[in-house]
């Protein structure tokens, strides 16, 4: 359904820029217009200003238009068929870095894998954050996506420019593919994370009002990225966690069931290690992570991550 303006919010619009009327249909709101007109003026050279306008009134991401994201300290590189960076993506890593540069006990760099990576953000985030807390790490990004992995190198590429990364790759490989971990010849890993597709189909066409997906969304972001849901935690936790004997885990969800599920099939898959697994809320109040730690591991400071109370105190019991 097209979205409709009032004639007397155009005349307002129009009152303080021709500019900004067409971005009032993507933007759905005066103050949001304008908001995203001053990052067009300001990030885009003025012949182009027409052009990023008309294509943003057809709801093309805004991050596609100006061609990256803030993501914590660096500007992510986006581009059509790569999942846009985040804000609650960025909040949970802040935080995880914050827990692992304060307790880990580091005699050699921690080893990370991120699988799912997309843009490479979350890798690139994770050790720019633990390298400015005189940490350091060997992070590992891959993706099946073989346009995701250009885009992951490129932004390496771009995060070369300021920083000793010799610590990051970045690989094509699928999750659900058993021998994933020989693939990308990975033998011992500290921390795996991941922002995998956990949207469930229903939720992915149901109309914004009723919670689903932003048009924007749904017309110009890889559905790949997007679309999921157990299965993808499922292949989580059989083909990298156990098989890696990585000592904890963070993944993003968007559901308490991704959470609970998790924590048992982690449970019924891996039944000799005592696993805790807690969740973490994101500051506007919605489920945002898993987290699991191997108990009596230098790795219990995880607890610190979740939310309190979510975590479980005992071996777990379902």
């Amino acid at each position: 359904m097209m979205t409709r303006i009032s004639r007397s919010l155009i005349r307002q619009a129009s009152k303080y820029s021709l500019y900004l009327p067409p971005l009032l249909r993507a933007a759905g709101s005066l103050e949001h217009a304008k908001q995203e007109l001053r990052w067009i003026q300001n990030e885009l050279p003025k012949h182009k200003w027409i052009d990023a306008i008309t294509r943003r009134s057809n709801f093309e991401p805004l991050q596609y238009i100006l061609g990256t994201q803030p993501f914590g300290s660096l500007d992510i590189i986006c581009k059509p068929g790569v999942l846009i960076p985040r804000w609650e993506t960025e909040e949970w890593c802040i935080k995880l870095t914050e827990i692992l540069s304060k307790n880990y006990k580091q005699s050699q760099p921690l080893k990370i894998l991120d699988a799912c990576t997309g843009s490479g953000c979350i890798p690139l985030l994770l050790h720019s954050e633990l390298n400015n807390r005189k940490r350091t790490a060997k992070v590992i990004g891959f993706d099946f996506s073989k346009r995701s992995i250009e885009i992951a190198r490129e932004n390496l590429l771009e995060y070369l420019k300021n920083h000793d990364a010799n610590g990051i790759t970045f690989d094509v490989a699928d999750v659900f593919d058993p021998e994933v971990l020989q693939k990308l010849n990975i033998i011992n890993i500290d921390i795996i994370t991941s922002n995998p597709p956990y949207i469930p189909f229903a939720d992915y066409k149901a109309p914004t009002k009723l919670n689903g997906v932003e048009k924007s969304v749904r017309l110009y972001e890889p559905r790949t990225a997007l679309i999921g849901d157990l299965e993808f935690y499922q292949a989580l936790i059989k083909n990298l966690v156990i098989p890696s004997q990585c000592k904890a885990f963070v993944f993003e969800v968007g559901y308490a069931e991704q959470v609970e599920f998790t924590s048992s099939i982690l449970k019924k898959l891996d039944s000799n290690v005592n696993w805790r697994t807690g969740s973490f809320h994101d500051s506007a109040g919605n489920i945002r992570a898993v987290v699991g730690w191997k108990a009596n591991t230098e790795s219990e400071f995880l607890e610190e991550f979740c939310d309190k109370d979510s975590y479980s105190m005992k071996e777990m019991n379902y």
